[in-house]
């Protein structure tokens, strides 16, 4: 899986109209007439309001976008059947209390994956954040994260230091390097939405910390969190992690964490 669309996010999944050869809507199971999407001025409505579906064909492959709870399933089989002419690779776009982005090789595994999210279109997702524990063996682990694993450290440039709070009992997140995975999608800031502490992500994602200061042993796994974007749209974002402990002073505790985006053994859908 790549999530195209999340390295472009600083810049945000926008909700205007850019039209081009290379775009159709389809509404009603069939194509929708050009106007349709000339009269919108927001993309937002024409997937949510409407329940169109938007496919677009350009040098990056076949790209298939809607809203699952959108009255849009004849028009979801029409897009389903049009990948199997189209130009791979496939990327579907999807939103479900935040949006996701798949990619397939294949015409068939997409067509598959959108007949399949169709039986899915009414499940409420009950969690922002998803946690699992994997074997260190997974051999789909990034190579700076087996690097980090094997030998306990991490650089400051590509890792994200957090810190006990003694008077919150919270760790809070207190530098990010510049190439780690937040630093490259919300920049360094320490007010970005990763980095604030007391909501719901930063609750799940911190749980671990305490045990890897307790313990002083690493540790890794997957997490598909729906995060907020520079641009304040929610993204759901499917990563892997190495927590690191880190030596601050004997009284202060503190890890280290190496992230990259990429396949997890997490479908919430």
């Amino acid at each position: 899986m790549v999530l195209m669309s999340i390295l472009a996010s600083r810049e945000g999944l926008g909700p205007s109209i850019v039209m081009s050869q290379g775009i159709q809507w389809v509404g009603g199971g069939r194509l929708a007439p050009p106007e349709v999407a000339v009269a919108a001025t927001d993309e937002r409505h024409l997937l949510q309001g409407q329940g169109l579906v938007k496919i677009t064909e350009d040098a990056q492959g076949t790209t298939i976008r809607w809203a699952m709870f959108a009255p849009n399933w004849s028009s979801l089989y029409f897009a389903a059947e049009w990948l199997i002419g189209a130009t791979g690779p496939f990327h579907l776009q999807f939103y479900a209390s935040g949006w996701f982005e798949e990619q397939h090789a294949r015409c068939w595994a997409a067509s598959d994956r959108i007949r399949q999210l169709i039986g899915k279109s009414d499940v409420h997702l009950s969690q922002s954040v998803y946690i699992k524990d994997v074997s260190t063996t997974c051999p789909d682990m990034p190579m700076g994260l087996r690097q980090a694993l094997d030998c306990g450290l991490a650089e400051e440039d590509c890792s994200v230091d957090c810190s006990h709070d003694p008077a919150s009992h919270r760790y809070r997140v207190v530098r990010v390097g510049p190439q780690s995975m937040i630093g490259r999608l919300w920049g360094t800031s320490l007010v970005s939405y990763p980095c604030l502490s007391g909501h719901a992500y930063d609750r799940a994602v911190s749980r671990v910390y305490a045990e890897v200061t307790r313990t002083g042993e690493p540790h890794y796994d997957h997490v598909y969190a729906a995060m907020a974007s520079a641009r304040g749209d929610v993204l759901w974002i499917p990563y892997q992690r190495v927590v690191l402990p880190l030596s601050r002073s004997r009284n202060r505790k503190a890890v280290r964490v190496v992230a990259e985006v990429g396949p997890v053994d997490i479908q919430p859908l």
